[in-house]
This record gives structure tokens, C-alpha cells and sequence, in this order.
């Protein structure tokens, strides 16, 4: 009788010792990561980048990098004298989502945007009126949650020269959660401006018109912030419970059953024996 009391604690214990794993990238380990959204004042923070062609996004800390790097106000930009220039910028993720996190359904995204626009792109007026009317396009600003659009707003205020882009964007209540890799945050920016520039000949005629011009200012002067939820950088968050997990350490309820049948397991068998 003592044997199998003695033989049932053992396999009860090894039942309570958890099954060791490799860590999953994808847990929130990644989010130690300098341009991963982690907890802290300012890494929820979005900010905009760009070699000269291509436009980047992600958290945390500042890249160097973009057309005009040495000045104070680096830049991306587009611009011809004469006809429609059509902008569709996207600016990825990178690198890549890694973390996991949940957005408060009730809060809102803010920061700003900066750029410098010259043109006419508010159809029926100015330049695009006439054989060019329905052919321009104000400023249109989307957010995407991999290829899946989840915010988009027209611009209307948008004026020539300098515009900073006050940004009040409510959370898509179907779209909360975002679970690393292919979940990866892009900004998307739409807009077709006409430019009418002529150049001079001096001295028989001076310029006349003006070109075209799409200049997205990046790093600080365009930003965009996340309400990401503070649970979401908590140990054991877990992005498919939508809370922390329970410890998997600890035996639960399940466990328990495993042990006491075991146990009795081993009684029956002894009495069996006898």
C-alpha cells in the first residue's frame, strides 16, 4: 500500500512540473526593442522617415536618415512645373511588428503631420478647374493595419505653403487588436496636385504660375500617436485571451483532476493486488 501511495505523489508531481518551451518571438519580449511600441513615456509614438525614396515608419527612437538629413526639418518630397502630380505614399513599418498590443476601443490617435504643398488640387478652383476639374485631390491621410484600411480622412483645410495637420482619429472598434508580422502599421498619403509653372525669359517675360509640391516633413514633425492599452506591455499579456494569461506555472483545475486520478489509480491497483 505504501509502494503505490509513494509511486502515485511521484507521478503526481511530474504531472505539476510545466513543459518547458522555446519563447515566441512574437510575445512581448520583443517589445525591449528600440523601435518596437513598448511600455514608457513616448514609445507608443509613431514617426515618419525616408532615405529620399522610400518612406518608413516605427516607434520609439529616431532614425537619421531623409532628404535634407543635415538641415533641421528633413523632408520627402514630389514636385513637377507643369501638369497633375499624383502622390501615393506609403510609408511601412520598419522594422516589422514584433509586439503584440491592444488599442483602447474609446480612445483616438493624435499627433501631427507637417507638410508644404504649392498647387491647386481643390477641383473646380483655379488650375483645376477646366480640363482639369475632377481630376484633382485634397490630401487624403489612411491608416492600415497590414493591407486593411481602418481610418481615412480628406483634408479640406489644407492651404499653399506650410500645413501642420492637427490629427484627432477615433479607434476603429473592429480593429483592436494587432498581433505582430502581418498586423504591421502603415500610413498612406493620396493627394493630386497641378502645377502651371512657365519660366521666364529675361528680360522679355517674367515667371509666371506656380509648380506643384508635395514636402512631408519627418521625425518629430510628423508624428502620430497610439492609445495602445497599458495591459498590453503588463508579463504574461496575451494577445488572443485580450489579458494576461493565466501562469502557466501554476496547475489549474485540469491538473488537479490528473493528480487525484492517479492517485486513485494507484490505491485501486493495490487493492486489486491484494
Amino acid at each position: 500500500m505504501r509502494r503505490a501511495i509513494a509511486m502515485s505523489l511521484v507521478l503526481s508531481m511530474l504531472v505539476m512540473i510545466p513543459a518547458t518551451a522555446e519563447p515566441s518571438t512574437m510575445m512581448q519580449d520583443s517589445t525591449v526593442e528600440e523601435r518596437q511600441p513598448r511600455g514608457g513615456e513616448g514609445n507608443q509614438t509613431m514617426r515618419l522617415y525616408s532615405d529620399g525614396a522610400e518612406c518608413w515608419n516605427h516607434y520609439g527612437a529616431n532614425d537619421s536618415e531623409g532628404m535634407g538629413a543635415m538641415e533641421d526639418k528633413p523632408w520627402w518630397e514630389e514636385s513637377i512645373d507643369r501638369g497633375l502630380l499624383e502622390i501615393d505614399l506609403w510609408c511601412d513599418m520598419d522594422p516589422s511588428l514584433k509586439a503584440s498590443f491592444l488599442l483602447d476601443s474609446a480612445g483616438a490617435f493624435g499627433g501631427n503631420i507637417k507638410l508644404e504643398l504649392s498647387g491647386s488640387w481643390e477641383n473646380g478652383v483655379d488650375d483645376c478647374a477646366g480640363n482639369n476639374n475632377g481630376k484633382c485631390q485634397n490630401l487624403n491621410i489612411s491608416f492600415y493595419r497590414g493591407t486593411e484600411a481602418f481610418y481615412r480622412e480628406e483634408i479640406t483645410s489644407t492651404r499653399d505653403g506650410d500645413n501642420s495637420i492637427q490629427l484627432n482619429a477615433p479607434v476603429n472598434e473592429n480593429i483592436t487588436e494587432f498581433d505582430g508580422g502581418s498586423d504591421s502599421p502603415q500610413i498612406r498619403f493620396e493627394m493630386v496636385i497641378s502645377g502651371n509653372f512657365e519660366e521666364g525669359s529675361f528680360p522679355f517675360s517674367a515667371e509666371s504660375g506656380e509648380k506643384a509640391l508635395f514636402r512631408l516633413y519627418l521625425e518629430n514633425n510628423s508624428t502620430v500617436d497610439w492609445p495602445i492599452l497599458p495591459v498590453s506591455w503588463e508579463e504574461g499579456f496575451d494577445i488572443v485571451e485580450g489579458g494576461i494569461k493565466e501562469d502557466e506555472d501554476t496547475p489549474g483545475f485540469t491538473t488537479v483532476l490528473a493528480m487525484a486520478a492517479v492517485a486513485a489509480g494507484a490505491v485501486a491497483v493495490k487493492r486489486k493486488q491484494e
